[in-house]
């Protein structure tokens, strides 16, 4: 039977190989091995050689930093398909699919094999998809997105990230994307951005409250904002090369033409700098109404108030010239109302934590999630940081007086799940499109049925890192 025993354990073979190995081992040893395990002395000396084998074979130095495990990778039909469907959504062509796979795998497969398997997987995506009724309440928000001159709609969950439509058309009107609204669970709040086409789809479907996006008014007032301190900057060091060239000039002509020069970039500076300051001071008031909480109150802002802020700042960009300030005097304008929309549902969400730990309580822990949220977005000069910090700790020892510290975890765990939800916009919808977008520019003509087999693959992945780790 040999080294083929399998009443001889892999431990026990280790140890017989430690024991013959050694050149000082004692004098009968091998005899007194194969007595004691019943085999014969070559048999004890077969183990002994594999042992010293498989020593010199992994006990080599390999090579320096890093180096990947070799593992063997059996390439069938299950494994082709699951890496089609991985590379389809990661926006890799039908086409390209077969390169790669012949490149990686080794394995050439057919265009007609990757539409055919496609074609398959697409159509029972679409039977899932249409047989999922989730019964979660929570509110939705939709975003357009255009593929091969077409539109496409999008429907997303804000708590769960679900996808609830995902659908293109020949059309974006009013009543196209409201034929699509109504399809979709009754939700109390939908987020969008401006689009007018999504905008009257809302309106038709009757939805409760449409709520606007906050990103699509902040991210080009900051933007600007950026562009004009690029400009001032651009501006002033001209403005500092031109009085180098003039303290390196010494005729009385050129020391002219650079004084004239510089008087003219010195005004150019002065008034840049000065529109520069002066739209920012803009921006930072519109930033302040993006905050849930009044800090002074440690309440919801109000909505009328905030309201008729924005719409002052746009009345007064009506007087910049530009179609930039046009374009943002309007939104403000326009917008404004449907900017607090979220308010009333959002008051409603604390009204049973106001009643269950009192209104003080939630108006300390809420300044201080507040604070805390503005400090992640735009953190604060060290001059204004102090201030927010007493007031920080100034409503922590308010809810401790209030709750005591055993209590405090609950309730500041129940606001920061409450105010920590998607409330001011579309923005989960923005995300969802970036990752829609590479598959839909990854096939030249698109249909219903891919945009079904994204909408399984993205519902039934669980999420890598987030609030949502581990869960799809």
């Amino acid at each position: 039977m040999g080294t083929r025993r399998d009443n001889i354990t892999g431990m026990e073979r280790a140890q017989i190989a430690m024991q013959v190995l050694p050149p000082s081992r004692p004098h009968g040893l091998v005899t007194q091995l194969s007595q004691t395990y019943s085999v014969s002395r070559q048999t004890i000396y077969n183990i002994a050689a594999t042992g010293k084998a498989l020593l010199e074979t992994h006990m080599q130095p390999g090579p320096h930093g890093p180096c990947p495990a070799q593992l063997s990778v059996r390439v069938d039909r299950n494994r082709l398909e699951r890496s089609t469907i991985v590379l389809t959504e990661a926006g890799v062509s039908q086409r390209d699919i077969g390169l790669c796979l012949e490149e990686m795998l080794d394995t050439r497969l057919s265009p007609a094999w990757v539409n055919a398997k496609l074609s398959k997987l697409e159509a029972r995506a679409t039977e899932v998809n249409a047989s999922w009724r989730p019964t979660v309440t929570e509110t939705f928000s939709g975003d357009e997105i255009y593929s091969n001159g077409s539109p496409n709609l999008l429907v997303v969950g804000n708590d769960s990230l679900y996808i609830y439509a995902l659908t293109r058309q020949p059309t974006c009107d009013g009543d196209t994307w409201g034929c699509i609204l109504l399809d979709t669970p009754d939700c109390p709040q939908f987020s969008s951005d401006g689009g007018t086409g999504l905008a009257a789809g809302v309106k038709e479907a009757g939805l409760k409250v449409h709520q606007l996006d906050w990103d699509h008014l902040l991210r080009p007032m900051w933007g600007q904002v950026t562009r004009l301190e690029s400009q001032a900057c651009a501006v002033l060091e001209e403005t500092e090369e031109r009085i180098d060239l003039f303290d390196q000039a010494h005729t009385s002509k050129r020391l002219e033409q650079h004084f004239n020069a510089w008087q003219k970039l010195d005004a150019e500076t002065s008034e840049k700098v000065r529109l520069s300051d002066r739209f920012s001071e803009l921006a930072q008031q519109v930033d302040q109404q993006f905050a849930l909480i009044d800090l002074e109150t440690g309440q919801l802002r109000d909505p009328v108030l905030g309201a008729s802020r924005l719409q002052e700042i746009g009345a007064q960009l009506t007087q910049w010239k530009g179609r930039i300030y046009k374009k943002l005097s309007s939104n403000l304008v326009n917008w404004a109302k449907a900017l607090f929309a979220y308010q009333p549902l959002l008051q409603q969400a604390l009204d049973p934590l106001i009643g269950q730990w009192g209104a003080p309580t939630i108006q300390a822990l809420s300044r201080i999630w507040q604070i805390e949220t503005d400090q992640k977005r735009h953190p604060l000069p060290v001059t204004q940081q102090s201030a927010r910090r007493a007031l920080w700790e100034q409503s922590l020892d308010q809810a401790v007086a209030l709750l005591g510290t055993e209590q405090l975890g609950k309730a500041w765990e129940a606001v920061y799940k409450v105010l920590g939800r998607s409330w001011r916009g579309s923005m989960l919808a923005e995300c969802i499109n970036s990752l829609l977008r590479p598959v839909l520019l990854g096939r030249k003509s698109t249909d219903q049925e891919c945009l079904e087999l994204f909408r399984f693959l993205h519902n039934v992945r669980p999420f890598a890192r987030g609030k949502r780790h581990h869960h799809s």
